[in-house]
């Protein structure tokens, strides 16, 4: 066989669409969103409906605005910020109580003993 005939095999044969020992139900129903472009496109997406469901809040409650959680949005913006707020205190909270890598490994007072 030639380097051209080769080559032509090899485009085409089937790419692989998922990882070793994935399910293939996984793989028809999630294999969509592997796409380079799914993560900005359902952001934007996600980002419209939000800010449309605000406007809509706007347009139709018409309220007179007495205090800070009657303002159109203030429990969503609050709800992220909490939300993140919550996310993010892991990380220093991780550090505090984490363990060295060999903490399971050995006794104490039995590091240099051999059996």
């Amino acid at each position: 066989m030639s380097d051209v005939e080769k080559s032509e095999v090899k485009d085409l044969a089937p790419a692989p669409l998922g990882e070793f020992g994935e399910h293939p139900l996984s793989i028809l129903l999630f294999s969509w969103m592997r796409g380079k472009m799914f993560l900005r496109v359902f952001a934007i997406i996600l980002g419209v409906v939000g800010i449309a469901a605000i406007g809509l809040e706007i347009w139709l409650a018409q309220k007179t605005i007495r205090d800070v959680t009657s303002v159109p949005g203030f429990y969503a913006v609050f709800g992220f910020i909490a939300f993140g707020a919550a996310v993010l205190s892991g990380w220093p909270l991780g550090k505090l109580l984490r363990r060295r890598e060999d903490y399971y490994e050995t006794r104490s007072g039995e590091a240099g003993r051999d059996r």
